[in-house]
């Protein structure tokens, strides 16, 4: 027994070592390692037959969106491209709907080997952080280029704030509350050396939500849900009415972000093609295939994605595509509402759905298997957490009533 308890802890640091390398050094490989990840689970469960897929509201608005998307090839300025998106991401789906039903139903041992595995790639992805900052700093060079330049970690810093509300929600949890606490400031240090902009500022601005969550749960998440489906079904009106390039333009921080200002260029370009086919949009993965008479502005071509998944539900799959994603976010903080009581989780769940809609309407596409396939094993971690915190509680709860018992007696 030993002997396999031994080569079990080997092949779960070999597979957290994978899930820390598809965090920094191979992003696409996080579109195999889930797929994997779900399978093993399946396996050690040993229960298939009974597994029953968990269709909850964003998981449903989400099927509808992947089904309108492959209706969408029949009329997209590029067929084999629709195809293609719509063949990988109907895997990842499946595959994410598995995995999230199988922790749903997944035993406390099942749940806390997740949780190991999870965490000890979370702490090899920081030392993998560390270690490419100080290669990029020395100017040494690694086997990773980034476009021809130094790499960048920018998509680590998505990763990073994606999963440290729950991550370290989870430490909370488990009685480590100062290691909680550590992780999350050096998480933030850590982010801010990735050099993604987004996700720094995004990550403070969660921390704000977590502490109104936790102070006024019920508000801040009815709030969150009105203003984040308000925001998503008015995008392409606000890129051409709220906030033209015209308005923008007077912004001098925005002209000497060219990254930022390129995405202001491209979000306005795609809301005025969404305007020509309102109703069916120009169908899956058709943005960087749009017709162009130029470019965006002198020297910014055509974006290849919009960096805003609300304006390329639109404008790839029209008014019904761009509802249903609205729904989808609406839905999440819907469910936080309805089923979360616990004003610490609130708190957590929040922060990390607005860090999430941040990323998502500013930095990442809607049809990345691999960001689809984080976002699935960060959503099974908060489906581990929420079970630990209810564990919690009710041995606070079951020892709080043993000691008022043993005072009475």
């Amino acid at each position: 027994m030993s002997k396999i308890a031994s080569l079990d802890n080997i092949a779960l640091f070999f597979l957290a070592v994978l899930i820390a390398i598809g965090g920094v050094f191979s992003y696409k490989l996080m579109s195999i390692l889930m797929p994997v990840i779900t399978l093993i689970l399946l396996w050690r469960q040993r229960d298939i037959k009974n597994l029953s897929l968990l269709l909850s509201p964003p998981l449903v608005f989400l099927f509808l969106l992947l089904i309108w998307g492959g209706l969408s090839v029949l009329w997209a300025e590029h067929p084999q491209t629709a195809l293609a998106i719509f063949v990988k991401m109907s895997l990842t789906f499946t595959f994410s709907l598995v995995l999230i039903s199988a922790l749903m139903k997944a035993s406390p041992d099942t749940l806390s080997k997740v949780y190991s595995l999870l965490k000890i790639a979370g702490f090899i992805l920081i030392f993998f952080i560390i270690l490419q900052n100080i290669a990029d700093d020395l100017k040494i060079k690694t086997f990773v280029k980034y476009k021809d330049v130094y790499y960048m970690m920018k998509p680590s810093g998505s990763i990073l704030g994606l999963g440290a509300f729950i991550s370290c929600g989870l430490l909370w949890v488990y009685n480590s509350k100062i290691l909680s606490v550590a992780t999350f400031v050096l998480l933030v240090l850590l982010i801010y050396l990735t050099r993604c902009q987004t996700a720094f500022f995004g990550v403070l601005f969660a921390t704000l939500v977590f502490g109104l969550s936790y102070a006024i749960p019920f508000w801040s998440t009815r709030i969150a849900l009105f203003l984040s489906y308000t925001f998503l079904i008015l995008s392409p009106l606000i890129y051409l009415y709220v906030f033209p390039l015209s308005t923008m333009v007077q912004l001098k921080w925005i002209i000497q972000n060219g990254s930022l200002f390129h995405r202001f260029l491209g979000w306005e370009f795609l809301s005025e093609k969404f305007l020509e086919h309102p109703l069916l949009g120009w169908g899956l993965g058709s943005t960087p295939y749009l017709p162009l008479g130029s470019d965006l502005a002198q020297g910014y071509q055509n974006v290849i994605h919009p960096h805003n998944t609300a304006i390329q539900a639109y404008v790839e799959l029209g008014l019904v595509g761009g509802v249903l994603f609205g729904l989808f976010f609406a839905s999440c903080f819907w469910l936080v509402e309805k089923h979360i009581k616990d004003r610490f989780s609130v708190a957590v769940c929040n922060a990390t759905l607005v860090f999430g809609f941040i990323q998502a309407e500013v930095t990442h596409s809607l049809w990345h298997n691999h960001w689809v396939s984080w976002v699935a094993l960060i959503a099974g971690l908060m489906i581990i957490f929420l079970k630990a915190r209810e564990a919690q509680l009710h041995g606070e709860v079951y020892h709080s009533t043993q000691g008022r018992a043993l005072q009475r007696g």
